[in-house]
């Protein structure tokens, strides 16, 4: 536990590092710079220039994109309520709609994006559904969530012009992220032969972590039965369209909050739409990634970066990065407390369901 922690506070301090600095590796290894010249000689982004593009924003955009994201909430968590008929058929919406919420708390307050655990603990402590059956409709919603950037990224790969190297990096991402769809869906069509599969595969490492593994994967497959029902898939797709294009929407605000959507950024002007959903895939990339909490770091980095694909300068892709992260943080944090209190849970709750080091997870 202590490790993975560690190893999310060092890319988080890692992507904080690259976004204000420039590395001088070569002039350290050739004698012609000190150490401290090397690492923090030389800055990428003007701290009043940062200063001045926060401060020329306009913020009641910004509340546009706030309210865009609130709203999606209810969407995503009708979807999850749907995912999770199959598991219990009774299953309420403001349980579903607090846990949910009360994830995205935690993924703000502890590190690695641990409140996707979490909330299935609280949504089972809330309604006395299976832990295990409450995750694996999770993973299912991540596999719908990934699915659907997978068909923006499918759009814009061919619209937007990457440079060769990102595009060939999305093309490897989304393979790994296809191959996992088939595993889940082999799972689905025949849980025994994929499992049999997945212990061969698993042979090299030592017979407890494979069993353990095993059996985690086995409790997932609960979760799935909901891509059974052929009912459910449109209510499923419904919902999801409509989440996308809260998000979708929440940038373009984000984008008109910066003055982002003018001649002076001609690939923004010319598809807003577009340079939106560009943003939005990065966005989520960024998310992905294992960090401190609330992603701090790896995605202002992240973020950053994409934005400055636009041409937009280092400063005013920082200063979007940081208002688009706040916009997020505060709004989820608040939310997932009032729900987190609204439904009587303690944080020795919390406490008491974070693993320990000694814990194989």
């Amino acid at each position: 536990m202590k490790l993975r922690i560690a190893i999310g506070v060092f890319l988080s301090l890692l992507f904080i590092y690259l976004s204000f600095w420039k590395p001088d590796i070569a002039g350290l290894f050739g004698g012609g710079t000190g150490i401290a010249e090397a690492f923090f000689g030389q800055t990428r982004i003007d701290l009043p220039g940062l200063g001045q593009t926060l401060a020329e924003a306009h913020y009641h955009y910004l509340l546009y994109g706030i309210a865009l994201l609130l709203i999606s909430l209810f969407f995503r968590a009708q979807r999850w309520r749907i995912l999770l008929r199959p598991v219990y058929s009774e299953i309420h919406y403001w349980p579903v709609y607090s846990a949910m919420n009360i994830g995205y708390m935690i993924n703000n307050i502890l590190p690695l994006r641990m409140g996707e655990i979490l909330r299935a603990y609280f949504l089972g402590k809330a309604e006395n559904i299976s832990k295990s059956s409450a995750l694996a409709t999770i993973v299912v919603e991540r596999v719908i969530d990934t699915l659907s950037v997978l068909i923006l990224l499918g759009v814009t790969i061919f619209l937007f012009p990457f440079p060769d190297w990102i595009r060939n990096g999305l093309f490897y991402i989304g393979a790994a992220v296809l191959l996992l769809i088939a595993f889940l869906i082999a799972l689905l069509v025949n849980k025994d032969w994929t499992l049999h599969l997945l212990r061969k595969v698993l042979k090299p490492l030592p017979q407890k972590i494979t069993d353990r593994l095993i059996d985690i994967v086995s409790s997932f497959s609960s979760g799935l039965e909901i891509m059974r029902s052929s009912r459910h898939y449109l209510a499923i797709l419904g919902h999801t369209v409509l989440l996308q294009s809260c998000y979708i929407l929440s940038v373009f605000f984000t984008f008109k909050a910066f003055d982002f959507v003018t001649s002076q950024y001609p690939v923004i002007q010319s598809d807003p739409l577009l340079a939106s959903v560009v943003m939005l895939i990065i966005i989520t990339i960024g998310i992905g990634l294992p960090s401190a909490p609330g992603a701090v770091g790896t995605y202002h980095g992240i973020v950053a970066f994409g934005i400055s694909l636009f041409g937009v300068s280092a400063e005013a892709a920082m200063g979007f990065a940081i208002a688009l992260h706040l916009a997020n943080y505060f709004p989820l944090t608040a939310l997932g407390l009032i729900c987190f209190w609204g439904q009587h849970f303690r944080f020795s709750d919390l406490k008491a369901q974070i693993p320990h080091r000694d814990e194989v997870v």
